[in-house]
C-alpha cells in the first residue's frame, strides 16, 4: 500500500515554501530557518518544511539536531519527493553516497521527472560504478530535454563506460547531424570528435576511424594534436597499412628525438621489445637506432636504449662511449640514467671496469696541460659516480672511501656529501649519515631541497623533532605544529616517514595517525572527482574524463598508499596481541615535560581563540562552509584506543581483498589478519596467492608453517567442511607427507645462502617449539662470508634472538658489526648517545670554523679586545 499523501500548505505558507526553497538556493541559511519557523507556526507537522529546515541546520555546523528533524520530516510525509531528496542530500554532505542514492531513488518514485534529482542520481551512480544504472538515468534526462547537447553527450559517455560502445557510436552519430556550423578550432567539438572517432575504434571500424581523423584533421576541427598523433599511427597499423604507420612513427620520432615513448611506440609498431628481446630482434633494433643516431647525432636517447638492447663486447664499445661523454660533459644524472641496466650482473661488471679505468687515466694525467687535459671537475664527478655505483652494488665501505677522496677535493660540492650521507643511510649509519646530511645543508642554507632531504634523514635515524624544526623554515608559521600544516598539504613523504620513525621509537599513537591520515587523503582524492562527474560532462573534457575514472581505479596501488596501510595493519596487530599497550601509549606526560606541555596548552588556547573569534565572524556573515576543520586529535590518542584494532585492520585491506592484485605485502598482511580474525580460508586464499606470485618467498614459507600448527592445534571438527577444505588447500601448497620440521629443514638446506630464507626459518622454527640452541644456529647462519645481509634483516634477527633471551645475542650483535663495519644500529643505547656527541661536536667545529673564514665568527685578539 503506498504511503498516504500529506495535506498540501495553505497559500500564504505555500508561497513561503517556496520562498524558504529559494534562501537555501541562494545560502541565506538565517533567513531560511526564520521562514522554516513562521511556516511551522501554522503547520507544525508539515514534513517538507521540517526537513528543509533540519537540512539548513546541517549547514550551520548543527549535524545531530538538523539529521533529527530530516529523519521527523521524512518519517512526517513518505511520499515527499522533497522529504527524500533532503535526506539524501544530507548523507551525500557525509560522503555516505551509497545511502544518498537510496535516498534518491525513493524520491524518483514520487516524481520520475526531477531533473535535479536525475542529474544528482547520475552523478552518485558513477562515483560508485554503477554503470548499468546510469545508462538509464541518462536515458531519462535525454528523453526529458533533448534540446540539451550537454545531455546527449552524457548518454553517450555513460555508454562508454558501461563498454557500450556500439550505442555509444550510435548515439553520437545522430547527435553530430544535428552539430552544424562548428567554427574551427573550437575545443568542445575537437573533444567531442577525438571521442567518437575513439568509439569507432573500440567498435573496429578502423578505416571510417581514420577517415573521420585525416577529415578532422585537415579541416582545422581537432585541437589535440598530440592526442590525434597516438590515435593516428594505431588506426594505421590495425588497417594493415604497416609502411605508412612506420613513416608516420618516424615523423614523431623526428619531432622529437630526445622522446622514449615515441621510439617504444616505433619498435611495438614493428613486433619489437626493447625488453627481454631475442638476439634476432636485438640486430634489427641495434640496426635501427644506430640509424636514428647517425640522422640525429645530438639526441641521446637511441644511445641509451642501444645499451639496453646491446650485450657483449659491442655493449662495452658503446658504454665506453656513452659513459666517457657524459663524465666530460658533468652530468651529475649519470647514475640514474644507467642504473636499470645493473638488473644484468655482466653489464653491472662491463660499467665498473669502465668508470674504474677512466678514473685511473685521470690520475695518471693530472698536473698534465695541453687541448686534451680534461678538466679537474670531470675528475670529481668520476669519483661520484664510482661512490654512488659502489654503495648501490652494497660495498659501502668502498664507496665511502671514494666519496672521501671527492669531498677533500671539492668540499664544497653539496652532491657529494648528499652520496656520502645516503651510502652511510644504506650501510646502517643513520647518525653518520645525518651528520653528512645536516653538513651538506649548511652548503646551501636557503636550499628547499636540501633542507627537506635534511629533515627526511633526521626521521630515518629517528630525530622526529629535529626534522620537524627544519622542515618548520618553510610551514606556515601560525599553524599549530609544522606536521599539522604538512598534512593539510598533503605532504605523503613526510606523513609516511613521520609515521615510520615514531613506529621505529614505540610512538605508536602519532604514528597510526600519521598512516590514517595518508589513507584519509587518498579517501579525499577518491571524493574529490565526485564534482568532475558533472564537470567533464559540462565542459565537454570527454577524453581525459574517461582517463581519470581509470586513474581512480587504480588509485590505492600508489606505492606509499600500501606502505602506509601495511604499517598501519602491523600497529593495529600490536594492539590486537597485547591489550593493554593502547594504554600504555595513552598515558599522561611526564612531569619532566610538564613545563613545555603548559607552553603547548597555552598555544592551544591562544589558537582556540583565534578560531573562535573566526568562527563568530562566519555566523555573521551566514556562511559556515568555510570554517577550518580542528584536528580533534591531535595526538592520535583516539586513533589508537579503538575497541576492534583487528577489524579496523580488515578494513584498511577491504579494497585490496576484492581484487586479483599482484602485491605480496598485502597479501602477507592479509594473512595476519585474517589468522586472528579466525577467518583460516580467508588466510589460505592469501598463501595460494602469494604461491601464484613468488613461489619461493620467505614469508610464504614461514606462513605457511603457522597455518599448519594452528590447523593442527585447532579445537574444530576435524571433519568440518572448512577443516576439509583446508587441509586439501595446505597439501597443494605443501605436498608431500613431510611434517613442518621436516619441511622447515629442508627449505633451509635448500636457501642457506638466502638472508631472509634463513631468517624465516629461523622464525619458523621458533613457531614449531625449536629448542633455544637449533634456532640461535638458523640466525647465526646470517653471519657467514657468503650471506648477504643488510642491518635490517640484521636487527629482526636480533631481535628475534632477544625475543627468545639468547645468551648469544651479544654474541650476534658483535657479530653484525664486525660483518657491517660502519653500519651504527647495533650499537648499545649508551654507545649510540656518545656517537651522536661526538657528531654534534665535530659539526659545531666545522660550522664555526666555516663562520671564521667567512668574517663572520667572534675574533678575540690576544690583547682581549673583541674585533
Amino acid at each position: 500500500m503506498p504511503p498516504k499523501k500529506a495535506a498540501p500548505l495553505p497559500a500564504k505558507e505555500a508561497a513561503l515554501f517556496k520562498t524558504l526553497l529559494a534562501q537555501y538556493e541562494a545560502r541565506q541559511l538565517k533567513k531560511a530557518i526564520k521562514t522554516a519557523d513562521q511556516i511551522l507556526k501554522k503547520a507544525g507537522t508539515h514534513g517538507e518544511t521540517i526537513s528543509m529546515k533540519g537540512l539548513v541546520l546541517t549547514y550551520q555546523g548543527k549535524r545531530e539536531e538538523g539529521l533529527e528533524l530530516v529523519k521527523k520530516g521524512v518519517a512526517l510525509d513518505l511520499s515527499s519527493h522533497i522529504c527524500w531528496h533532503v535526506y539524501g542530500l544530507v548523507h551525500k554532505q557525509e560522503k555516505n553516497y551509497g545511502e544518498a542514492l537510496k535516498c534518491y531513488s525513493q524520491a524518483l518514485k514520487f516524481d520520475a521527472t526531477n531533473m535535479n534529482i536525475l542529474r544528482d542520481a547520475a552523478t552518485l551512480q558513477a562515483q560508485l560504478r554503477m554503470f548499468d544504472t546510469l545508462e538509464q538515468t541518462r536515458l531519462t534526462i535525454l528523453k526529458l530535454r533533448m534540446s540539451l547537447r550537454q545531455n546527449w553527450v552524457a548518454l553517450a559517455v555513460a555508454y562508454a563506460l558501461n563498454s557500450n560502445w556500439a550505442a555509444c557510436q550510435k548515439l553520437l552519430e545522430e547527435f553530430l547531424v544535428l552539430a552544424k556550423s562548428v567554427p574551427p578550432y573550437d575545443p568542445e567539438f575537437s573533444e567531442l570528435l577525438l571521442f567518437y572517432i575513439t568509439a569507432l575504434e573500440r567498435n573496429e571500424q578502423y578505416q571510417t576511424a581514420l577517415d573521420k581523423l585525416v577529415q578532422a584533421v585537415e579541416s582545422n576541427q581537432i585541437v589535440d594534436r598530440m592526442r590525434t598523433s597516438i590515435i593516428h599511427p594505431r588506426l594505421l597499423k590495425k588497417l594493415g597499412r604497416v609502411e605508412d604507420a612506420t613513416a608516420y612513427y618516424k615523423k614523431l620520432i623526428a619531432r622529437n628525438p630526445d622522446c622514449y615513448e615515441s621510439y617504444q611506440a616505433y619498435f611495438e609498431h614493428l613486433g619489437l621489445s626493447l625488453e627481454g628481446s631475442s638476439a634476432e630482434d636485438a640486430e634489427k633494433i641495434i640496426s635501427e637506432l644506430e640509424t636514428f643516431a647517425a640522422e640525429f647525432p645530438r639526441a641521446l636517447v637511441p644511445q641509451r636504449i642501444i645499451l639496453t638492447v646491446t650485450k657483449g663486447e659491442h655493449f662495452e664499445r658503446v658504454a665506453k662511449k656513452y659513459i666517457h661523454r657524459a663524465l666530460k660533459k658533468n652530468l651529475p644524472s649519470l647514475f640514474v640514467d644507467l642504473k636499470p641496466l645493473y638488473k644484468d650482473q655482466e653489464k653491472c661488471q662491463t660499467i665498473q671496469t669502465i668508470v674504474e679505468d677512466y678514473k685511473t687515466e685521470l690520475e695518471a694525467a693530472q698536473g698534465s696541460t695541453g687541448e686534451d687535459a680534461e678538466s679537474p671537475t670531470t675528475y670529481v664527478w668520476t669519483l661520484y659516480y664510482l661512490g654512488l655505483h659502489y654503495s648501490a652494488i652494497k660495498d659501502f665501505v668502498r664507496a665511502n672511501e671514494l666519496l672521501e677522496t671527492a669531498i677533500s677535493h671539492t668540499p664544497t660540492l653539496p652532491e657529494l656529501v648528499m652520496a656520502k650521507a645516503r651510502n652511510l643511510k644504506r650501510a646502517g649509519d643513520y647518525v653518520g649519515a645525518v651528520a653528512s646530511m645536516d653538513a651538506a645543508r649548511e652548503l646551501d642554507g636557503q636550499d628547499r631541497f636540501l633542507n627537506t632531504k635534511c629533515a627526511t634523514y633526521h626521521l630515518k635515524a629517528g630525530d622526529v623533532e629535529g626534522a620537524q624544526n627544519l622542515l618548520g623554515m618553510f610551514t606556515k608559521k601560525d599553524a599549530a605544529t609544522p606536521a599539522k600544516d604538512l598534512e593539510d598539504m598533503q605532504s605523503f613523504k613526510f606523513l609516511l616517514e613521520d609515521g615510520v620513525a615514531n613506529m621505529r621509537n614505540n610512538h605508536l599513537a602519532i604514528a597510526l595517525k600519521r598512516f590514517i591520515s595518508i589513507d584519509g587523503i587518498f579517501l579525499d582524492m577518491h571524493e574529490d572527482q565526485y564534482d568532475f562527474h558533472s564537470y567533464c560532462i559540462r565542459r565537454f573534457t570527454l577524453n581525459i574524463y574517461l582517463d581519470i575514472i581509470h586513474w581512480d581505479d587504480e588509485l590505492r596501488w600508489n606505492p606509499i598508499y600500501i606502505k602506509a596501510v601495511v604499517n598501519a595493519c602491523k600497529i593495529y596487530l600490536r594492539l590486537f596481541d597485547e591489550p593493554g599497550l593502547a594504554a600504555a601509549q595513552t598515558a599522561p606526560v611526564p612531569k619532566a615535560d610538564e613545563k613545555k606541555s603548559k607552553k603547548q596548552v597555552k598555544k592551544e588556547r591562544i589558537k582556540a581563540a583565534e578560531e573562535a573569534r573566526r568562527a563568530s565572524l562566519l555566523d555573521k556573515e551566514g556562511d559556515e562552509t568555510n570554517r577550518e576543520k580542528k584536528d580533534d586529535d591531535p595526538d592520535g590518542h583516539k586513533a589508537i584506543s579503538v575497541e576492534d584494532p583487528i577489524e579496523q585492520a580488515a578494513k584498511l585491506l577491504q579494497p585490496f581483498t576484492a581484487r586479483n592484485h599482484q602485491n605480496v605485502d598485502i597479501w602477507i598482511m592479509t594473512y595476519d589478519v585474517a589468522i586472528r580474525r579466525k577467518k583460516y580460508l580467508q588466510a589460505l586464499r592469501a598463501l595460494e596467492s602469494v604461491r601464484a606470485i613468488d613461489a619461493s618467498h620467505p614469508q610464504l614459507h614461514y606462513r605457511l608453517i603457522d597455518l599448519q600448527v594452528i590447523v593442527s592445534t585447532s579445537d574444530q571438527d576435524a571433519t568440518s567442511m572448512e577443516m576439509t577444505l583446508l587441509k586439501e588447500g595446505i597439501a597443494k601448497l605443501a605436498p608431500g607427507e613431510q611434517s613442518p620440521a621436516a619441511q622447515n629443514s629442508q627449505y633451509l638446506q635448500a636457501n642457506g645462502s638466502n638472508a631472509d630464507a634463513i631468517l624465516a626459518a629461523a622464525r619458523a622454527s621458533h613457531r614449531l617449539g625449536a629448542s633455544t640452541a637449533e634456532i640461535e644456529e638458523t640466525a647465526h647462519l646470517l653471519l657467514q662470508q657468503d650471506v648477504s645481509v643488510d642491518h635490517s634483516l640484521g636487527l629482526e634477527a636480533l631481535s628475534l634472538l632477544e625475543e627468545i633471551k639468547s645468551e648469544r645475542a651479544s654474541e650476534f650483535r658483535e657479530g653484525c658489526r664486525t660483518k657491517m663495519p660502519l653500519s651504527t644500529v647495533f650499537l648499545t643505547a649508551e654507545q649510540l648517545a656518545e656517537l651522536r656527541k661526538e657528531k654534534q661536536e665535530a659539526n659545531a667545529a666545522t660550522e664555526a670554523g666555516q663562520k671564521a673564514e667567512n668574517g663572520d665568527a667572534l675574533v678575540i685578539e690576544p690583547s682581549g679586545e673583541q674585533a
